[in-house]
């Protein structure tokens, strides 16, 4: 009786670990219109690759910004692939846009709506979701989006990266925002490049221009194993003491803090 239940117990315990590694719905990544069909019960796809979906929940009617077709209008942008911890995964990305009278509402603060889905493939080979962040945030303006990328911050910490430009005022900017993928939080935020030479004009003593770009340094060893990154600053900043633009050129360290979930300057 006791070789009966060590066997059953063998027996329940294989077959929970088939289950886990084995899912009960995979998808094919490479299938990309039935991808968008199955995660947002699209009822149409357009000509040009847009799902078309009602709104579900009241949470769709509230974020997802219904245009006024009655539809809302999303898109696959892209699927990037990477590692972690030796497990292959993918993250895909959904732009939902906005439409007023069959064309695209391209106010000055209108962006996309991001979606994020993120899969991972098992022992199986297979596809299987493993989060899905609908309405996750708003990127871009003037009725488009922005850059979507993968960015490493350490051996087994890959994060999505999002760019965009904004423009108002005579002012120029370009900005990021790093997110964990872990646990989609945004671990950094850094404005990449501002200038105000819409308003005044390069030869103004007011006109200033810098760059910010992230320096990874993968040799300092970290108990957290994010890397830590010089943030290296170059160019002109405004004074508004001196009413004229003075030098902006610096470097600041880096360094992941767990209690935050976010990098956090190094004083040095």
């Amino acid at each position: 009786m006791k070789k009966l239940f060590l066997i059953t117990g063998c027996f329940i315990l294989t077959a929970s670990l088939f289950a886990q590694n084995s899912p009960s719905f995979s998808f094919n990544l490479e299938d990309k219109l039935d991808l968008i069909v199955t995660l947002f019960d699209a009822d149409s796809i357009t000509t040009d690759g847009e799902a078309l979906w009602e709104p579900i929940t009241f949470e769709d009617e509230l974020a997802a910004n219904v245009s006024d077709d009655g539809w809302i209008h999303t898109r696959l942008d892209t699927i990037l692939f990477y590692e972690a911890l030796g497990i292959n995964k993918a993250v895909a990305v959904f732009e939902t846009s906005h439409y007023k009278e069959g064309k695209l509402d391209d106010c000055h603060s209108c962006g996309v709506l991001l979606s994020i889905a993120i899969f991972e493939k098992n022992l199986f080979n297979e596809w299987g979701i493993e989060r899905f962040d609908k309405h996750f945030t708003t990127l871009g303006s003037h009725g488009l989006g922005g850059e979507v990328g993968l960015a490493k911050f350490g051996e087994n910490q890959t994060c999505l990266s999002l760019e965009m430009s904004w423009m108002g005022q005579g002012i120029y900017a370009e900005y990021m925002t790093i997110i964990n993928l872990d646990n989609m939080e945004r671990v950094f935020n850094l404005t990449i490049h501002e200038d105000n030479l819409g308003a005044w004009g390069e030869e103004s003593e007011r006109a200033y221009s810098y760059d910010k770009a992230i320096q990874l340094l993968p040799s300092v060893e970290t108990v957290s194993g994010w890397w830590e990154f010089d943030l290296v600053t170059q160019g002109t900043q405004p004074d508004d003491d001196v009413e004229r633009s003075v030098p902006a050129n610096m470097v600041e360290r880096y360094a992941f803090n767990w209690d935050t979930g976010t990098y956090m300057k190094v004083c040095r």
